[in-house]
Order: structure tokens, then C-alpha cells, then sequence
């Protein structure tokens, strides 16, 4: 899409550098406005794009290749000290996610000393509500409580707004005053997001959710490969 823009733009912006007569000038706004209409399909081809993604659930190309990822000040959950590290690029307004957070849900709960689940978080455009609920669970884990939140509204995933929040908050414990004051969608917030969104391009993130184990691209979602992954890295 850069391309074509650029590939318009040249010869557009040869014609502004010259002087131009009333028909020029009205042949121009014509171009402009025609201009103006391709970027407005390639733009409608992009969300298509990304709305077939999550319809069909993204699934990562095959890629064995360890990536290196930090875990900055995302939240994480199980022992520092695990064999296996499970880092979740997750948004929490998509289905699929929804899907998946039950399964490594168990997962840490089956193996609390022998796996780390660290989430990531990666908002898609589409999703209206994917950056508020983003908000929503970093308030709840300011208070500690940042998968407890996670794994509870994530069955809400199709009807996310502020009342859902608050009653996930609310059935979780958490300080109501402080968390309504910290889910708001601040500049901090912004910034984590954008770091994690960031990270998650740098290594190959295109859609969600894009699950690593001890770096390496995950190709499946069950619990029974998790599992595996886990006894396997014991073994060794």
C-alpha cells in the first residue's frame, strides 16, 4: 500500500510543482478526489484482510527459529525459575484469544512450578474495545490480579464495555475506586501497549493469538501440546 501511494504520489506532486491554468487546476481536483477514492479501497482491502484473519483464526507459519523476547514489565504468571516460558501476543476483544485462555489457564494451574505464562498485549484495529479492555486488565494488575481479570472476561469477549469491566473487577476483589481511576485508556498505557505491539512486529506478529514457547513460534493451541512442550523440557 506504501508503494502505491508513492507511485501516485510522484507524479501528483510533479504536476502541483508546476503552473496550472483553471482547466489544469479542475483536472487535478479530479485526480485528487480519484486519488483520494484507490486509497480508501486499498484501505477497506487492509481491515478486510485483517477481519478474515481473526474470522478464519490466524494461524502462524511454520518458523522454528527462536526469537528473542524480553518480558519488560508485562505480567507474568508461575515461577521465575520455570523450564518453560509461555509468551501470549493476545487481544482480548478476539474470539480466538478468548478460546485459548482457558487452555493456558490450566496449563499454568497444572504446572505452577515448571511454567511462566507472560502476556503480551497485541490490539487489533478492528476490534473497538481491544485497547479499553487492554486498559481494564493492566488497573487489574496494578492491583495483582492481572490474569485473574484476564481469565474472567475473556468469555465477554463479544460484548466488552466499561459495565463488564467493573462487574469482572467487582466478582475478582479489587479496589473499585482505584481501579475505576487506573482503566482509563492514559498515555502509560498507550506506552505499554505500543512497546508490546512494537515487539510483537519485530519478531513476526500478525495476528492473534501468537503464542511462543522458550522463543520458538507455537503451532498449536491445545493443552495436550503444551503439556508435551513442558514434559519434554523436564526430560532434558
Amino acid at each position: 500500500m506504501r508503494r502505491l501511494w508513492s507511485l501516485l504520489a510522484v507524479p501528483f506532486a510533479l504536476l502541483l510543482a508546476q503552473c496550472t491554468t483553471p482547466s489544469m487546476e479542475n483536472r487535478l481536483s479530479k485526480m485528487e478526489a480519484k486519488q483520494d477514492s484507490i486509497l480508501k479501497v486499498l484501505g477497506a482491502m487492509q481491515e478486510k484482510h485483517e477481519f478474515m484473519a481473526m474470522r478464519m483464526g490466524w494461524r502462524p507459519p511454520a518458523d522454528t527459529t527462536p526469537k528473542s523476547i524480553p518480558q519488560g514489565t508485562s505480567f507474568s504468571q508461575g515461577s521465575e525459575k520455570a523450564a518453560v516460558t509461555i509468551v501470549e501476543f493476545s487481544d482480548l476483544q478476539c474470539p480466538y484469544c478468548a478460546q485459548t485462555a482457558p487452555v493456558l489457564d490450566s496449563i499454568a494451574r497444572s504446572y505452577p512450578n515448571d511454567v511462566k505464562v507472560v502476556f503480551k498485549h497485541f490490539p487489533l484495529s478492528f476490534h473497538p474495545q481491544a485497547k479499553a479492555a487492554a486498559a481494564a486488565a493492566i488497573a487489574a494488575g496494578k492491583q495483582g490480579k492481572f490474569f485473574e481479570f484476564r481469565y474472567k472476561v475473556a468469555p465477554h469477549f463479544r460484548d466488552l464495555k466499561d459495565s463488564v469491566y467493573l462487574a469482572v473487577a467487582k466478582e475478582i476483589g479489587l479496589n473499585m475506586d482505584k481501579f475505576k481511576k487506573d482503566m482509563t485508556l492514559s498515555p502509560e498505557v498507550g506506552a505499554i501497549l505500543d512497546e508490546d505491539m512494537q515487539l510483537g512486529r519485530k519478531i513476526g506478529v500478525e495476528g492473534t493469538p501468537t503464542i511462543f514457547v522458550n522463543g520458538r513460534l507455537a503451532q498449536d493451541r491445545s493443552f495436550e501440546y503444551f503439556q508435551k512442550l513442558i514434559q519434554q523440557a523436564k526430560s532434558n
